[in-house]
């Protein structure tokens, strides 16, 4: 049950992780924050339903097997299947919730500068062009 435990902690934390993001980047595109939330909830609900999902379906077959090998995993099984069940209820429910009350100024935005600039050096470029006029004409190296 403490390794379900440990498990769920990465899942859970994830599925937030995903959602917090897109209404952040929607919010970087403009949008209010409650736009941001109406329209990113929806779009997210379908990545955290299928990782979900699909645990708690693998979960199923260890906790209604009887054979002995799935015996010791039953613990297990029940820990992750109750515990995203609640914490997939939660995410959907009550992170868009929490995400309205705590971030109520607009994200500050961030001048990385141009994309156009080629500030660094293309070293690999450069000594693969010397690496070809190096070698003889007409070795397998040629076709590199």
């Amino acid at each position: 049950a403490l390794v379900a435990i440990i498990m769920l902690a990465g899942t859970v934390v994830n599925s937030s992780i995903i959602l917090v993001d897109y209404i952040k980047v929607r919010r970087g595109r403009g949008e209010s924050r409650e736009e941001a939330i109406l329209h990113a909830c929806p779009l997210r609900v379908r990545p955290v339903l299928m990782t979900t999902l699909t645990t708690i379906l693998a979960m199923c077959t260890m906790l209604f097997s009887n054979d002995a090998g799935s015996a010791l995993g039953k613990d297990m099984a029940l820990v992750i299947i109750g515990g995203l069940t609640y914490a997939t209820l939660m995410t959907l429910f009550i992170v868009p919730v929490m995400y309205d009350v705590i971030f109520r100024r607009a994200p500050k935005v961030v001048d990385t500068g141009s994309d156009d600039l080629d500030d660094v050096p293309d070293d690999a470029a450069e000594y693969m062009e010397e690496m070809k006029r190096r070698q003889l004409p007409g070795s397998a190296a040629d076709e590199v």
